[in-house]
């Protein structure tokens, strides 16, 4: 099925949605693309639309929050952009105390309950970050007590002498409950080294002892020798290496499966001078309190490079570096899957061995958003979806992998792509997964859809272990054990 749109806006990294909105047993479909956010029926007939962002929205960066926030058994959904955050009812109407401006802009938005009230809450980050970067507010618009965290006061640290907040340019959010206590706490990560763990009171955690100097963990610098990281400084600025946030979509999962959950974040690699900035991209997993887990006592280093640190010619953005967490084996340990910039897709295990590689491009100007995964196949074994995205017209496709890496299919994308991470999910209610891809652009002339529906005939809904972007469409990259 093809989703055709009548205003040929652009699609940026905003995954499409499939959600049951009003309520009658069967899925809409819901697509942000440039500055309008569209409902359409499971037929592809368009339902409504949201056009009052678009004259201050140039684009939806990041992708639709879908939940029940007001506790009324109907869907909400709340959409960010440029510097403003709406909710919008199930009809497509601005509910009371929305929007709320923070400030331009806004590519970070996810759901949690994080002043532990029962009811969700919307957090949000800006790619400014003065007086900082994070704020939150409540179901009803008002803005949470201790947010935004260094402008309330919150904090814990003294900003720019022992920690350091820079703009979150990407989708930097992940939300979950970081220390077991039963409390959501927050993961924002940022355009630097240094990423922060929050309560929901606007507090960041305490860094472990190790970290001389740096109290709170928004204050370690996240170099690759452990030792440098714990004295805060590099000894060699020239080929000592570091990590760089500004990409990076942090997730929250037990990836071990010891019953504690870990932050895992994957960041663009270079050296502390920070003038040799292409060297790949490294694989942290750290507790709450910054320390490392074994196997990730340095980070696992995909070195290689060929292409995705920076945005190319035609509004093509630099890759978002996020990690899909899942059990992909049956074995005990979920494994990560992600994109490098060296034109594969690697998994990694929980011990911090390489489960295997493969390469999708040789092109340094193809690029992928992330991976999903679910079971395809009907026999229980998860697959790999990706779409590749490109300034060179027929240059990008759709991908799926068996859990082994190996390539299943890879069908051919039109234009430029796709940038957003697909969506696995059943949009007509029969009982199997389609794949819903939100394309790069449609130009006027072109008669070429918005978003295509794929069906997969074999499939089966009861496997999506991370059907969408940021694994939910609460977008708070919680993997949650029962």
């Amino acid at each position: 099925m093809e989703l055709m749109d009548r205003r040929y806006e652009s699609g940026w990294l905003s995954s499409p949605v499939a959600a049951d909105l009003d309520g009658d047993g069967v899925n809409e479909i819901l697509v942000a693309r440039a500055g309008y956010f569209t409902v359409f029926d499971a037929e592809g007939n368009e339902r409504w639309r949201f056009d009052e962002a678009a004259s201050i929205a140039p684009r939806f960066w990041s992708s639709p929050v879908v939940a029940d926030f007001r506790d009324d058994e109907r869907l909400e959904i709340v959409l960010a952009g440029g510097g403003q955050v709406w909710m919008l009812d199930s009809d497509g109407n601005v509910l009371s105390g929305w929007p709320r401006e923070w400030q331009y802009e806004l590519r970070s938005v996810a759901a949690g309950d994080v002043n532990d009230d029962g009811q969700l809450d919307v957090i949000v980050a800006s790619t400014r970050h003065e007086p900082d970067i994070l704020t939150a507010y409540t179901a009803g618009g008002d803005t949470i007590a201790g947010f935004p965290p260094a402008g309330a006061g919150a904090i814990g640290c003294n900003v720019r002498e022992n920690c350091w907040i820079a703009g979150a340019y990407d989708q930097n959010l992940a939300v979950g409950d970081l220390d077991g206590d039963g409390r959501q706490d927050i993961v924002a990560t940022q355009d630097n080294a240094y990423t922060g763990f929050y309560r929901g009171n606007g507090e960041l955690f305490d860094s472990n002892p190790m970290f001389e100097d740096r109290p709170k963990t928004l204050g370690v610098r996240y170099l690759h020798d452990l030792r440098l990281a714990q004295q805060g400084f590099a000894d060699d600025e020239s080929s000592d290496l570091q990590a760089h946030f500004t990409n990076t979509a942090p997730t929250i999962a037990d990836i071990d499966e010891d019953g504690t959950y870990e932050v895992i974040l994957l960041a663009s690699v270079q050296n502390a001078g920070q003038d040799r900035r292409e060297q790949g991209v490294g694989l942290w997993v750290v507790r709450h309190d910054a320390t490392r887990l074994p196997g990730f006592e340095t980070p696992f280093h995909s070195d290689e490079y060929l292409g995705g640190l920076w945005d190319l010619d035609g509004n093509i953005v630099a890759m978002t570096n996020q990690v899909t967490v899942a059990n992909i084996d049956g074995a005990r340990g979920k494994e990560m899957i992600y994109a490098g910039f060296d034109g594969r897709i690697h998994a990694v295990r929980a011990d911090g061995t390489e489960f295997w590689a493969v390469t999708y491009t040789n092109r340094p100007d193809v690029f992928t958003g992330g991976v999903v995964v679910g079971d395809l196949s009907g026999d229980g074994k998860p697959e790999i979806v990706f779409a590749t995205y490109s300034p060179q017209g027929g240059q990008s496709d759709l991908f799926i992998l068996d859990a082994g890496g190996s390539i299943l299919h890879q069908v051919k994308l039109p234009r430029l792509g796709s940038m957003a991470v697909p969506t696995l999910a059943d949009v007509d209610g029969d009982g199997t997964v389609e794949i819903l891809v939100s394309t790069r652009e449609t130009p006027w002339d072109s008669g070429e859809p918005a978003v295509l529906v794929y069906s997969v005939a074999s499939s089966t809904t009861g496997c999506l272990l991370w059907p969408t972007a940021r694994g939910n469409l609460y977008r708070n990259a919680w993997v949650r054990d029962p």
